[in-house]
């Protein structure tokens, strides 16, 4: 096993830097040397339920949005299409809507796609039992759309994610 000492001016210096850590960390925090652990780990549990809080008012958002694009749903051969451009944070964000789509509809087929980058799109499809026994897959839908944007993707007939480049393409694509 390997010792490291310091000894001298060097200890002195050694200390007087961790000292030095501690008073910017404990200014930063507004307590006491002694009172930093109380304080980091209050405020840590006061960001946990910040974020729990975060993610309940992004469902209801995603809920709404969700119902909001059902009913904006096109009618074709029976079954009911949604296909639109959203602003989302990830692609299971984007998963996640879809799903909801999927389900407020009932039987149909939904597209969504979404910038999330400055280069970077996302796509998502979904396709019900119908709209799969209608000659709609999901995974055929995301390989001819991330095509088109310059990416690529598939998936199982009923559902499908997939990517692309070209942002400016986005809207065209997904009318």
């Amino acid at each position: 096993r390997r010792i490291e000492a310091v000894a001298g001016q060097a200890a002195l210096d050694y200390i007087a830097q961790r000292e030095s850590a501690l008073n910017a960390v404990s200014a930063a925090l507004s307590a006491g040397p002694l009172d930093v652990a109380k304080k980091l780990e209050s405020l840590l549990a006061q960001q946990k339920e910040t974020e729990k809080q975060l993610k309940v008012f992004q469902q209801k958002a995603i809920n709404e949005l969700a119902a909001e694009l059902a009913s904006k749903a096109t009618d074709r051969d029976g079954l009911k299409f949604v296909s639109a451009v959203v602003t989302v944070d990830a692609p299971e964000t984007l998963r996640s809507l879809g799903s909801q789509v999927l389900a407020k509809l009932g039987e149909g087929v939904v597209q969504l796609g979404a910038a999330l980058a400055a280069d970077k799109v996302s796509l998502v499809a979904f396709a019900s039992p119908a709209a799969i026994k209608a000659g709609h897959q999901a995974g055929k839908i995301i390989a001819d759309l991330s095509g088109k944007l310059g990416g690529k993707g598939g998936g199982k007939p009923d559902f499908a994610m997939g990517g692309g480049k070209d942002i400016a393409k986005l809207a065209e694509v997904l009318k």
